[in-house]
């Protein structure tokens, strides 16, 4: 919108601006100058009063019935000579010379040489036996109502309401005309000036729009920026470095407190593992092993995120690393009465990303899973040749509506839900900060199946263990 806009306004603000200046010229600039500096030359104020004496001359041409043009002395005419008792005007055809009545014979005699065969343009003059060295006369030919007539006005004197007449006489179209290539080159300078300064903020806002929780550590460029822009632009570094800070402490704060509860966690699987044999110790269990999967997933965020960039990450073998999570994970699958398929390529596929990230996620998945897997049914974890892991229930499935709001931290279906909504939201900002994705899409015949998407080293991927490159899938 145009009213935003800094250049648009300025070059508004410049134009309306310039075009007061314009069009006051002679009330602002030029009459002062004259008033004050120009009494004993030719540029006196009284300059300024001839064309009005002129244009009143003018409205007082009359044709009489016999065709005869003649000057009338008017109201307008009168008031004039009353206020201005000097004041004398001669009308003359520029053709033959011949001066019209009502005409001042006296001062036309003073141009005899210019009235006949001559067309006159406009000159100013002062009668040199005139006492008064103030007085200006205006001599031109005019183009009237009644065809082109030479005019001569002498003797006026300047009042002040001669400024609001110049005004008015100012907005002529031959001004307007002369003032548009000034407005042009004052839109052109307006907006270059603009443009040109405020790259620097451009790329100041490209900088900012780059940046996100990651990246606080970084600061907007304040080299060439224009002084008026500098100290936002000083305002703005402060309250990332500040914001920086409070996200530092916020890290630290969930790092130190995950690794504090990793010992009572500790504690408490040792003393269900004493437990005798039953549906409670299982159902314990699984419970202690979802906290210390969401703890473990804490502590691997905070490792990613004290290291840095990912880019930096190192490679490692997807499905051997997703083998040794189902491992781990059988023990408690088979005590909860749950079996587990692993489908995956005889070939390495091999991606980036740290080990223990990785087998955080998938386990997380994997107990999602088991919760919602009916009791004796069969998770199926599946690794494609496109470096995608996928994570399959048959439970109740994810309506449309809730497959994005579930990674949100603290999100529950319900107050019945069991959980904390903390691991889908750990698990998305895990992948995130891989370089990855991940998200859930609807198991045929119904069920969840969620995906992860890690990035690939493609210059690596599918090296063969053997010759044979046939999937190979595994009941655990």
């Amino acid at each position: 919108m145009w009213r935003r806009s800094l250049s648009s306004r300025l070059i508004l603000y410049w134009i309306v601006g310039s075009l007061l200046v314009f069009f006051s010229t002679p009330v602002t600039v030029q009459i002062p100058l004259a008033f004050f500096w120009g009494r004993d030359h030719s540029h006196a104020p009284e300059v300024w009063t001839t064309k009005r004496a002129r244009e009143a001359v003018i409205d007082a041409l009359r044709r009489a019935p016999d065709g005869t043009l003649y000057v009338e002395p008017t109201e307008a005419l009168r008031k004039h000579k009353e206020r201005n008792p000097d004041f004398r005007y001669a009308v003359f055809d520029p053709a033959t010379g011949a001066l019209l009545p009502g005409s001042s014979a006296d001062l036309a005699e003073n141009f005899k040489a210019l009235m006949g065969n001559v067309e006159v343009f406009g000159s100013l003059f002062h009668l040199s036996n005139d006492a008064n060295v103030r007085a200006r006369g205006y001599i031109r030919t005019t183009v009237t109502p009644f065809g082109k007539l030479g005019t001569i006005v002498y003797g006026s004197n300047f009042h002040w309401d001669d400024v609001f007449y110049q005004l008015h006489a100012y907005l002529v179209t031959e001004n307007l005309l002369a003032y548009l290539p000034l407005c042009a080159l004052i839109s052109i300078i307006g907006f270059s000036v603009v443009r040109g300064g405020l790259a620097p903020v451009r790329m100041a806002a490209g900088k900012i729009r780059q940046m996100d929780v990651d990246t606080l550590n970084q600061r907007i460029p304040d080299a060439n920026l224009p002084s008026e822009i500098l100290p936002f632009v000083e305002a703005v570094n402060d309250a990332f470095q500040r914001v920086h800070e409070g996200v530092a402490r916020q890290r630290r704060f969930a790092a130190n407190s995950a690794h504090e509860l990793r010992t009572p966690i500790a504690i408490l699987c040792a003393r269900l593992d004493k437990m005798e044999d039953g549906p409670l110790k299982r159902e314990m269990q699984r419970d202690a092993s979802r906290i210390k999967t969401i703890l473990e997933q804490l502590l691997v965020l905070a490792q990613i995120e004290e290291r840095g960039d990912a880019n930096g990450t190192p490679e490692l073998d997807l499905p051997e690393a997703i083998r040794s999570t189902i491992a781990d994970y059988m023990p408690i699958a088979f005590d909860n009465n749950r079996h587990i398929d692993y489908d995956a390529p005889d070939a390495k596929i091999i991606v980036r990303g740290y080990r223990w990230a990785v087998e955080s996620v998938v386990t997380n998945l994997i107990e999602n899973a088991a919760r919602a897997e009916p009791n004796g049914g069969t998770i199926i974890v599946r690794v494609l040749t496109n470096a995608t892991v996928e994570v399959v229930d048959h439970g109740p499935g994810i309506a449309l509506a809730d497959r994005e709001m579930i990674f949100e931290p603290f999100w529950r279906k319900s107050d019945a839900t069991r959980g904390t909504g903390l691991g889908l939201a750990i698990a998305k900002e895990l992948m995130d900060k891989l370089g990855g994705r991940i998200w859930v899409e609807e198991t045929p015949g119904g069920g969840a199946t969620f995906k992860l998407a890690f990035p690939t080293n493609m210059s690596s991927m599918f090296r063969p263990f053997t010759q044979n490159h046939d999937s190979k899938r595994q009941k655990l």
